[in-house]
């Protein structure tokens, strides 16, 4: 009698870990409980249970195993292909460095990401496929970008064709169960990372500006008080952030174009575009308030370290979720060089592993995941996300594209005449 018992626990522990993570698991649990209280005379009702759950979970484990093959199949196909080419913007080369370590190392793959911003990025990669060189695999582009340079040339393809890891098809580790595309089609530029905008957010050098001095920015409109010009520095057009924040301010209920035009034009504003540069004029005081602020990872770590500068927020009258920067969104090339490096890293790179990554390895990273089951990591407060939160997300919307390019040809315009 003891014998056989023993001889049954140990079978039932090979089909606990052949079907872990699967309904059989309860039924199983169910057999144990009634062998512990009815002995051998349980076998019928084991028998029953095991019958009824296995056609489904059966072809769950082949669904399992066939991913298993297929993800093997990959990697070797990757491999010998022996390189991953990554046209990026200034975010992801500047802060996914480590994340692309931890792909290259894990998977045998030499990673070339390119450097400088979206635009002179994209300008070469354009005019390289024109020439009819194929150079690149896979865009670390913002929206904007994608839906103004990549999408009309036809230079990427379909995304959803391209994904097989399980952990990213299911949907139901997503915001909102869903997959967000950020291009007019729904079906190429595939938003991984969003900014939270509740809030806005402004930065002042604290031994120029006193807080009952700050206190008196309550509306977006204060910056424009005479007290303030020749005070505010503020990225140029030049610099697609830049340009990124005119058209998300031309949008905004609080903001709109008279808001943008004026910022532009008459409020005595110095422009850079070079973020280098607006971090020395804030902290040395030169230029002691900067009003618009995306992308403040290298500012909150400046702050950290004792430097006089200080992060003030501002309420917003609608708040957002935003596909901004090159850190948003990822797609792949049309006639990538090394196809399969490229599926393997867009399946990686979108995982639980990748994408935790992205919160664990860049400090203050400023937006998150669209990941709902990972953990929040080095993700700053304000871009926390509440579990359950419902957002308004334009960037999602296929008509935005269209919308935000009209707005950056007004903007241009309006800037244009600011230089003559």
């Amino acid at each position: 009698m003891i014998g056989n018992r023993k001889k049954r626990g140990r079978q039932i522990g090979k089909v606990v870990t052949a079907y872990r993570n699967t309904p059989l698991l309860a039924a199983l649990v169910t057999f144990i409980f009634c062998s512990a209280a009815y002995g051998d005379s349980s076998a019928p009702v084991a028998k029953t249970l095991l019958a009824a759950a296995a056609p489904k979970d059966n072809a769950a484990l082949q669904a399992s195993a066939s991913f298993e093959q297929e993800w093997s199949n990959l990697i070797a196909a990757a491999k010998k292909e022996g390189v991953l080419a990554i046209a990026s913007g200034g975010a992801p080369s500047r802060q996914y460095r480590p994340v692309v370590d931890a792909f290259q190392k894990k998977f045998g793959l030499k990673v070339e990401v390119s450097t400088g911003n979206a635009t002179d990025t994209i300008n070469r990669v354009l005019a390289e496929r024109k020439a009819g060189k194929d150079t690149m695999d896979v865009a670390l582009i913002s929206s904007r970008v994608n839906n103004q340079r990549l999408v009309p040339t036809k230079s990427l393809i379909p995304f959803a064709p391209l994904l097989i890891h399980p952990e990213v098809v299911d949907t139901s580790g997503w915001y909102g169960n869903k997959h967000w595309y950020a291009d007019k089609d729904q079906k190429h530029t595939f938003i991984y990372h969003v900014s939270q905008e509740s809030q806005y957010k402004l930065y002042y050098n604290t031994n120029k500006i006193k807080e009952d001095e700050i206190a008196t920015i309550k509306k977006q409109t204060d910056f424009f008080d005479p007290r303030w010009k020749g005070k505010i520095a503020g990225q140029g057009m030049g610099d697609p952030s830049g340009i990124r924040q005119m058209i998300d301010s031309y949008f905004e209920p609080d903001r709109g174009p008279e808001w943008v035009k004026t910022y532009l034009t008459s409020a005595g504003i110095t422009f850079s575009d070079d973020r280098r540069i607006l971090e020395t004029w804030l902290v040395g005081g030169r230029f002691p308030l900067l009003a618009i602020v995306t992308g403040d990872e290298e500012l909150r770590a400046l702050e950290k370290k004792g430097l006089p500068i200080k992060l003030k927020f501002l309420p917003k009258e609608v708040g957002v979720i935003r596909a901004g920067g090159s850190g948003c969104c990822i797609s792949v090339f049309d006639n990538a060089p090394h196809p399969n490096a490229a599926k393997l890293f867009v399946n990686w790179f979108l995982s639980k592993e990748g994408q935790t990554l992205t919160h664990t390895m860049v400090p203050f990273i400023d937006r998150s995941s669209l990941r709902v089951d990972i953990p929040i990591g080095e993700v700053v407060p304000d871009q926390r996300r509440k579990p359950g939160a419902k957002f308004a997300f334009p960037d999602a919307d296929p008509a935005m594209g269209a919308k935000q390019e009209e707005a950056q040809k007004w903007i241009f315009k309006i800037w244009e005449s600011r230089q003559k």
